[in-house]
């Protein structure tokens, strides 16, 4: 009698789920075009220094229309991130009436090439700035390891007072560094480094009294540089050792 029954039981089980289902589905649906839940709060947080809050307001208008479970998160996020200082957007439901907007800028510290900025995380983005910038000349995906280089090479700097104007990385993955004195330091494909060290040792004492004539130094020497100079034109070795790369 029992295994007669288990049919039954069975299809009995999948009644009772398919009633849960439809009473969740209707639940939902009410929920989702009631009048209750109206949205009362928008959040929008974040350090926003160059992003305009008065588009950041007509997009959240926009978007955040109805009740709290009509509010399109989706296409607000869409929305945000497709303002020029903005990098990263979260959007959430905060029940019972409440949108938060976590927003965060891009922060520029160089400008690429073809007139785009790059961000401190090593993102390419366009956006309107009058403010300057040093210059960087590379090859695509390796803006990165640029910002990372940039950011090394300009602390080694910062004591001697003296800023990166433009950093060079050549598809021979070669590094070249031009000072706010129009002097270009040549590092090479290899510690870069520590080339960067040994300009940063010899240039009081020897560089810097001669700067105004100077063009380049190149580094790439095991134990000392070469120079040369704007007005003569020609290249003055500082030792007889032999050029590494």
């Amino acid at each position: 009698m029992s295994d007669k029954l288990k049919p039954f039981r069975r299809f009995r089980g999948w009644l009772i789920l398919l009633a849960v289902v439809l009473c969740l589905v209707v639940i939902i649906a009410w929920l989702y075009n009631s009048t209750y839940f109206p949205i009362k709060q928008v959040k929008i947080e974040g350090n926003l220094a160059r992003t305009n809050s008065t588009e950041l307001e007509k997009i959240a208008q926009e978007y955040m229309r109805g009740n709290i479970f009509q509010a399109d998160l989706n296409g607000a996020q869409i929305a945000f991130e497709s303002m020029p200082w903005i990098d990263t957007v979260v959007v959430s439901r905060r029940l019972p009436d409440t949108v938060e907007i976590q927003l965060a800028e891009h922060q520029p510290v160089a400008r690429w090439k073809d007139g785009r900025l790059v961000s401190s995380s090593g993102k390419i983005f366009k956006a309107s700035s009058d403010e300057v910038f040093p210059a960087f000349e590379g090859e695509p995906g390796t803006e990165k390891n640029m910002v990372e280089h940039y950011e090394l090479f300009q602390q080694q700097l910062v004591p001697l007072n003296l800023k990166i104007q433009k950093l060079i990385y050549t598809p021979r993955s070669a590094w070249s560094v031009e000072l706010d004195n129009h002097i270009t330091v040549h590092l090479g494909r290899e510690k870069e480094k520590e080339r960067l060290t040994r300009f940063t040792e010899v240039w009081r004492s020897i560089l810097k009294p001669q700067q105004t004539v100077l063009d380049y130094v190149d580094m790439r020497y095991k134990d000392g540089f070469a120079i040369r100079k704007k007005a003569a034109g020609n290249t003055v070795a500082a030792n007889e050792n032999q050029q590494e790369d």
